[in-house]
């Protein structure tokens, strides 16, 4: 049968209790999509909405299809929506619904109505219950739901066709299902009607399952056993290249350690180790909470060397080129912080796949980690509020509107990883549209310091090429903060012209961790205070 309804909610929820009645259930949730459905897949019966057919826009359109136009279509109505058609069903009675299904199918006999099976994964393990399937050959659709979501697994003749899970689709969502341990299954018979997605055969695949499962939660544990988020790594310069790893010699040799040099004697392109940030004597994994204070210890005191195993095991996943083009993807993500769960669900690859590639970019240096405490941090502390209300009072240039503002300038590259930094200042509330395209002035965020007290933040992109727009952000600033070496002798020239103060950021904080919120709400604090003269 095909279900036509536009509520996505209501359409699969009557979808999953028919499937449960042993029908084969496909959906719509429009006129057109359902005669495109309808063509493709030739239902026995069309159950729609009364709603999809305002004006007779269904049946017409079925009218209008040769091959169609003898389908018969029942119609679901609410009870509140008044007496019954010769062609409602009420959507609430879904026995009813089965039984007016059966009577208006042109194979005039009732389906079978198998049995539905239930049970919990952890008193039966999915991959038994998947290798008990198989045995028997049984063909349909074993629905899965996990703490993290749901999942269905489509067979046909004991053989897994299809799989979903969340937004995971094929081979990958498999995995993830075969790798959940809490949570509850249901299987309702009958043959699926989903694209055949999942080629390989299922014994082969629980096999392969079984390896990359407890390969995958060693890995994670390694990589975050506190949750950490992942970052690339802020350059020196802006000139450093940051493109992710190139070819197979990148991720070094598989089953063996990363030498400092090949055979020939020329130095591999990963090192060893790698330097994160670590407050001393802390457990591995851990990263040190951001700076909140103008006393925060030399940076260099909080830095210690990890190691990070750099090869990926024997059987490692695979081919160069698909290692480099999963490398590419995860540095394009990690431009701002996400958490391995979000860079496994983002990225099509094998789990697996992206967690040796995550590691071998952490060894090399491109890829750090973040903790859950770097994550967010304040502004200030809260006892520093009221002396930094008063200063961004003084700073208030008269002929401007409110709020005062500092502006950040910093290469157009630069502005992406410290515009999601400024997000991660709890204080601060940041525009919901997108930056522009160009490298142009932007609004970073409002700091909101309590009493009516606002201080706005500024991005500078300094692409001399757009020089132009500078005064832009520049006019009526409280202060202009440089990050590197952006803008150069034309900045200089601009904040001497319009009488600015301009401040190096390397200068007042020394090397500066531009990811960092609590650096960044640090560097800004600062810079009030200079422009406050305190």
């Amino acid at each position: 049968m095909l279900l036509v309804d536009s509520d996505v909610d209501a359409l699969g929820a009557l979808a999953s209790a028919l499937r449960a009645r042993g029908l084969t259930v496909a959906n719509a949730n429009g006129a057109f999509e359902a005669v495109e459905q309808a063509f493709k897949r030739r239902p026995d019966v069309v159950l729609a909405a009364r709603a999809i057919d305002e004006d007779s826009a269904l049946a017409d359109a079925f009218a209008a299809v040769p091959d169609l136009a003898d389908t018969p279509i029942l119609f679901l109505v609410d009870g509140a929506e008044g007496e019954l058609g010769p062609d409602d069903v009420l959507r609430e009675d879904v026995d009813h619904i089965v039984s007016r299904i059966t009577e208006a199918s042109p194979r005039g006999s009732k389906p079978t109505v198998l049995q539905e099976t239930r049970g919990d994964l952890e008193q039966v393990p999915l991959v038994d219950l998947l290798q008990l399937l198989a045995m028997n050959r049984r063909s349909g659709v074993l629905g899965i739901t996990t703490p993290a979501g749901a999942g269905e697994l489509r067979l046909s003749a004991g053989e897994v066709i299809d799989a979903v899970y969340r937004r995971l689709e094929g081979e990958k969502a498999l995995y993830r299902l075969l790798g959940e341990r809490d949570g509850q299954f249901a299987f309702s018979p009958g043959e699926p009607t989903s694209v055949r997605r999942i080629i390989a055969p299922t014994s082969r695949l629980l096999m392969e399952a079984l390896r990359q499962v407890d390969e995958v939660q060693r890995r994670r544990s390694e990589l975050a056993p506190a949750g950490e988020a992942f970052l690339v790594t802020e350059p020196s310069s802006d000139e450093l290249d940051l493109s992710p790893l190139q070819g197979h010699e990148a991720f070094g040799p598989a089953g063996g350690d990363v030498a400092a040099a090949d055979d020939a004697g020329a130095p591999t392109s990963v090192p060893d180790v790698t330097a994160a940030l670590l407050p001393t004597g802390a457990a591995r994994g851990s990263m040190p909470p951001p700076p909140t204070l103008r006393a925060a210890e030399p940076a260099a005191s909080m830095l210690a060397v990890t190691r990070y195993p750099t090869t990926p095991p024997p059987a490692s996943l695979g081919e160069p080129a698909e290692r480099a083009l999963v490398a590419e993807k995860i540095t394009a993500l990690l431009q701002m912080p996400h958490s391995l769960d979000e860079l496994l669900d983002e990225i099509g690859a094998p789990d697996l796949l992206i967690l040796e590639v995550v590691i071998e970019l952490t060894a090399a240096g491109k890829v750090r980690r973040i903790s859950l405490a770097d994550l967010t941090t304040p502004f200030a502390p809260p006892e520093h509020f009221p002396v930094l209300r008063s200063l961004v009072t003084r700073l208030a240039r008269p002929g401007f509107t409110a709020p005062p503002h500092v502006v950040v300038a910093a290469s157009a590259r630069r502005m992406t990883t410290l515009s999601h930094a400024v997000r991660r200042i709890a204080d601060a509330v940041v525009p919901a549209e997108p930056p522009p395209r160009a490298p142009l002035p932007r609004p970073l965020g409002v700091i909101r310091l309590g009493d009516g007290v606002e201080l706005a933040l500024i991005g500078l992109p300094t692409d001399e090429g757009f020089a132009p727009t500078w005064p832009l952000a520049l006019h009526g600033a409280a202060a202009v903060v440089r990050l590197g070496d952006a803008g150069k002798e034309a900045l200089a020239a601009h904040c001497e012209a319009l009488e600015l103060l301009l401040i190096d950021a390397e200068a007042v904080m020394g090397p500066l961790d531009l990811a960092s919120p609590g650096q960044i709400a640090l560097l800004v604090r600062a810079a009030l205070e200079a422009a406050a003269g305190v």
